[in-house]
């Protein structure tokens, strides 16, 4: 691979690890949260281990062409999100359906930044790091339809100090956003 190709495929790798980093810390304080409830934690640390697994990847990927997986202004930005995440989680009512929908929103960034990854790799002819973003792209599709089908039954059950609430919602919603991508 040229010079240029190869700093290209190298750039978009460490930000993609960064992505990934970051939206791993926001799961994994969730699995921490989430800890005793045991309908959404187990979805949660699947996520986590995964973004993990990506990242650790991502990084080797990072090592094997001599690049570098984080530099200064990424490493302060990376703080400064992580200061504002947490300012964040200090406000917001504790909403574990909205902790899903950040999620999802995260992973389809990461979703289509993969897409971005693996175009760049092939047209620089590198299609190991074209393989591996396609691997992680693939699991990170799976997590963005588990918190979709997940959300109907987690907005209920932060819902559940109303009254009278339509005991068909979960399903009705699960069909409706099943439907939607077919």
């Amino acid at each position: 691979m040229a010079d240029k190709k190869h700093d290209i495929v190298t750039k978009y790798l460490a930000d993609m690890a960064a992505l990934e980093g970051h939206i791993y810390q926001a799961i994994d304080k969730q699995v921490k949260a989430t800890e005793d409830e045991m309908d959404v934690n187990p979805v949660l640390r699947s996520i986590r281990d995964g973004l993990e697994r990506h990242t650790d990847s991502l990084k080797k990927r990072i090592d094997a062409l001599g690049g570098q997986a984080t530099s200064p202004l990424k490493d302060a930005g990376a703080s400064i999100l992580g200061i504002a995440a947490g300012v964040i989680d200090k406000l917001r009512a504790e909403e574990v359906s909205k902790d899903f929908r950040d999620d999802y929103t995260a992973l389809s960034l990461s979703n289509i930044s993969y897409v971005m990854l693996i175009t760049t790799a092939i047209a620089c002819d590198d299609r190991e790091t074209a393989d591996l973003a396609a691997k992680n792209l693939k699991e990170n599709a799976q997590f963005v339809m588990d918190i979709g089908g997940l959300i109907p039954y987690v907005v209920v059950r932060d819902l559940k100090d109303l009254t009278d609430l339509n005991e068909n919602a979960v399903q009705e919603a699960r069909e409706i956003y099943s439907n939607a991508w077919k």
